[in-house]
Order: structure tokens, then sequence, then C-alpha cells
């Protein structure tokens, strides 16, 4: 039998995410979080990292130049992001997880990568199209960044992510293999894919 949506449209709230009260789980009881990343987090990151820094504006924007701003931007953003002020208790819960269980793969890196999109650009559609222990992809439709750097001629930003994603693995604890591919008409539509190296 097929599952009626307007059936469930009519019905108080979201059935599948609202749960009474008195089931709900609390850790601390009568205690309420933040799980949503901090709007101030987008603000004081871009205060300090502006996206027009991505262009050189000395000369060429190389591959090395966008490696090193990837880098900045990253580590920028992770001490943003694990400081007191902006600490969220998704990071809180993603780490106790990660140190009951031992594996760091992929909620741990994936959180600084989906921080990272959400910070630079928060308009941009994205999803992540697998994520299991050994390997995670994420794809960007439409992405300002490439768009960015394709008005200006470039066809490089690669190097950018690429170079933050390692920052990030590097934060997270993980050895990762990273590969990239984009639509060769500028769309703005590419992904990239990360696999955990044995021992990583």
């Amino acid at each position: 039998m097929a599952l009626d949506f307007k059936v469930l449209q009519k019905v108080k709230g979201n059935p599948s995410t609202e749960v009474a009260a008195e089931r709900r789980l609390k850790i601390n009881p009568g205690q309420d979080y933040a799980y949503d990343l901090p709007k101030e987090l987008i603000y004081a990151v871009n205060k300090e990292f502006p996206l027009e820094g991505l262009i050189n504006p000395a000369g060429e924007t190389s591959e090395d130049f966008l490696a090193k701003q990837g880098k900045t931007f990253m580590s920028l953003l992770i001490r943003k992001a694990d400081s007191d002020a902006y600490r969220d208790r998704t990071a809180d819960m993603i780490e106790r997880v990660a140190q009951q269980t031992g594996i760091r793969f992929p909620h741990v890196f994936e959180r600084y990568v989906e921080l990272g999109i959400l910070t630079l650009r928060p308009r941009d559609a994205w999803t992540v199209t697998e994520a299991t222990t050994k390997a995670l992809k994420v794809r960007s439709f439409n992405c300002s960044l490439g768009k960015m750097f394709a008005e200006k001629g470039l066809n490089n930003c690669q190097a950018f992510c690429l170079a933050a994603n390692q920052e990030a693995a590097e934060k997270a604890g993980t050895n990762l293999q990273m590969t990239y591919s984009k639509d060769a008409d500028s769309s703005g539509l590419c992904e990239l894919s990360f696999r955990l190296i044995q021992g990583g």
C-alpha cells in the first residue's frame, strides 16, 4: 500500500520527527541544546576570510596560492567551530561517539567538510551521496566558488577545496585519499570523494 502524503499533511506536525515530550531522549533532562550551525560562526569566519580573498590581487591565482588559502580557511574555521563560543551539541555528540566506538571516519571529518560548505557558501545546493566507514562523497550543484572562478577565467578551484579538506582530515585524525571531479561545462556540478586509507 502506497503512502498517501496528502493524509500525512493533515496530521498535526511531522509524525516522522515529532516525538511526544515524555518519550524524547534527554541526557540531561530539562536542558535544551542547540544542534544547528550558529549564524554567528558564518559571520565570524567571513569577517576574517572574505570570499574575495580567493582571487589573488597581486596577479595570477595559482594552485599554490589556492592551496594556501584552502588551508588558511579550514584552519580558521576549525579553530572557530571548536571554540567555546561556537561549539555546538552536534560536535560534542560526534566526538563522544567517536571516542566510544573508536571510529572517527566519516562523521568527525564530515562535520568539518559540511561546516566548510555552509560557512563559505551557505546558499549553495549540495548533498552527501555516500557516507560509510570507508568512503564519503559530497556533491555540489551550481557551486558558487566554481562559478566565481569561471567568471575570472580560472578552472583550478579544486586546489582550494582539496587543500581545505586535507587540513580537515589532519584535524580529524584520518588518512584519506581524495579525488575531485567536475563537469567540463562550468555548470558548477562537482563531487569530492574521500576514501579511508587502511590504517588511517
